[in-house]
């Protein structure tokens, strides 16, 4: 480890405990700034891809003036050893805990206590706010998955992580792709493909996404399991989602296992369902069927709407089905009715 890390300029700053490790480097605390952090690269990445990873960070940190404003752990500075070599950069440290917590039926009790699907939905709506913002600029996450965002209990504030991993392809600049993926999080049409070879688009990181609102919402559980039969990524790829009507019986091969998949499925909004129904079966083989982000937020708006209302429940684990017919009549209507908002050392 460097004890000292310098900016372009060569002033030095001391590094402060190890906060986390993975696979492609180690990210330190900065005692002199609780806001920020530093990544540096594993010595086997640099000496494989350093001249990458360094174009990538410098077109990233490029961009930061229009990003600033997002919950994005996003590179600010680069960061050199005291030989003068690039290893990394500084970032924006992030608060809470990774939405896999979040999604659990048993940990979302221990770091989220009290949660109610109000705040789960507020919490993805400023996922799919930043995303809006980051495909405006050419970005695409590509590789959605739970662990890649942060969510403090206390305030609701999400922050994306991994940004270095993002898709970079500016109108006018170098083609930088997203390299790594999760099987069961990818959309099919980037399956089976090496992923520095795949360009990422908004319909591929909209599916994604889809999976991730669904895991939230659900209690981790993946949109594609079902019992017997093929595992999620097989049942991904052909579309096979067992939730809707003219589904089989909860427990019965090929239908969403015993639990209480159902109950939680039965509280979301009809609308909502509809988009996850459309989304998992046709927009699984067509990207065009897909609704998008856009579409999302305002449904996504809608339903919080119907929670504030008592419409619908704020549970996140009802004990019973949502009564048949409860959002009939007047507030069907009223739901499209509703005003929606769309709501050197780094300084």
């Amino acid at each position: 480890m460097c004890a000292v890390v310098f900016d372009a300029m060569g002033a030095g700053k001391t590094l402060g405990p190890e906060l986390d490790r993975g696979g492609e480097g180690t990210v330190y605390l900065l005692p002199e700034r609780a806001d920020l952090v530093v990544k540096i690269y594993a010595p086997e990445k640099l000496a494989s891809r350093g001249d990458q990873l360094r174009d990538k960070v410098e077109v990233q940190i490029a961009t930061w003036p229009g990003l600033k404003d997002q919950p994005l752990a996003w590179p600010r500075m680069s960061i050199y050893d005291d030989q003068g070599q690039w290893i990394g950069y500084v970032m924006r440290r992030g608060a809470g805990v990774t939405l896999r917590k979040l999604a659990h039926p048993k940990l979302s009790n221990q770091h989220f206590p009290g949660l109610s699907r109000h705040f789960v939905v507020e919490s993805l709506l400023q996922v799919l706010r930043c995303v809006q913002t980051l495909h405006r600029q050419g970005i695409h996450l590509g590789d959605v998955n739970l662990n890649n965002f942060l969510c403090d209990p206390v305030s609701g504030q999400v922050t994306l992580i991994d940004c270095d991993s993002f898709q970079i392809a500016p109108s006018n600049g170098p083609f930088f792709p997203c390299p790594v993926g999760s099987q069961d999080t990818t959309a099919p049409e980037h399956l089976g493909v090496d992923f520095a070879r795949v360009r990422r688009t908004s319909a591929s990181d909209a599916f994604s996404l889809a999976i991730l609102m669904f895991q939230c919402l659900m209690l981790g559980r993946h949109p594609y399991d079902s019992v017997g039969g093929c595992n999620p990524v097989d049942n991904l790829r052909q579309g096979h989602f067992p939730y809707g009507k003219g589904g089989a019986r909860p427990g019965s091969q090929g239908a969403i296992p015993q639990g209480p998949w159902y109950l939680l499925w039965s509280h979301l909004s009809g609308r909502l369902k509809n988009a996850f129904i459309q989304t998992f079966t046709e927009g699984a083989a067509n990207p065009l069927a897909r609704p998008g982000i856009d579409d999302w937020c305002l449904l996504l708006k809608q339903y919080q709407y119907s929670i504030r209302q008592g419409w619908l429940s704020d549970e996140i684990r009802p004990t019973a089905p949502k009564p048949q017919g409860k959002l009939r009549g007047a507030s069907a209507n009223t739901l499209n009715k509703q005003p929606l908002q769309a709501s050197n050392w780094v300084s």
